[in-house]
């Protein structure tokens, strides 16, 4: 009995992964090789999670960490104060977002919180 109403749903949820996982193999609104994707598209396409097991976690202090473009995000909670901190960390930054016309040579950036501007460089 258990079964006849299982087993509808559970091959039902199957086709469902099944057509998902199609989809994403072979691309939704994916560009051709020829054709040039504009910057944020193709760094937004490449951006990365980095969990603490994939950051090398040893037992010490390594964070999770978002990657775009080079530019590493952090956002953790401090041990000492359980203050959200937000770190941003431009050593490895793709070189095409770098202001090269700027002696500073700088990466523009425009931080919000709840959708108040609290950074802009």
């Amino acid at each position: 009995m258990l079964a006849k109403f299982v087993m509808p749903r559970v091959r039902r949820l199957a086709a469902i992964i099944a057509t998902i996982r199609n989809s994403m193999t072979h691309g939704f609104d994916r560009s051709t090789p020829s054709t040039a994707l504009p910057l944020h598209h193709e760094l937004h396409r490449a951006a990365r999670f980095w969990p603490v097991e994939a950051a090398g976690f040893d037992g010490g202090d390594t964070l999770p960490a978002l990657e775009l473009g080079g530019v590493l995000v952090f956002v953790y909670l401090d041990s000492e104060s359980a203050e959200l901190r937000v770190s941003v960390d431009l050593d490895t930054v793709d070189q095409r977002l770098v202001r090269h016309d700027d002696p500073d040579e700088t990466v523009p950036m425009h931080i919000t919180v709840q959708g108040d501007t609290v950074f802009r460089a």
